[in-house]
């Protein structure tokens, strides 16, 4: 699923983008069933090749892609107010 080009600036979903990339568990399970890297495993000349080609930016918003779905969208409104 796509993320909104609206919700790519929202605060509230940037937080819970933030916070899931902090979760080292989430990116290697996503690296799992994805077959991403954006553990940044293997020789370093392996992730610059992924740099340099732009398979890791392509990573990284398939990582947005999921987060919004199955973790944003599932977290209940008032969680999600401010205050």
């Amino acid at each position: 699923m796509e993320v909104p080009k609206e919700e790519l600036l929202n605060p509230r979903f940037l937080a819970c983008l933030r916070e899931a990339a902090k979760h080292k568990e989430l990116i290697a399970e996503f690296d799992r069933l994805s077959g991403s890297n954006l553990s940044r495993k293997g020789p370093p000349i392996a992730t610059m090749i992924d740099d340099a080609t732009g398979r890791t930016a392509a990573e990284v918003r398939l990582f947005a892609e999921f987060v919004y779905e199955y973790v944003y969208l599932r977290i209940a409104p008032e969680e999600t107010e401010d205050g």
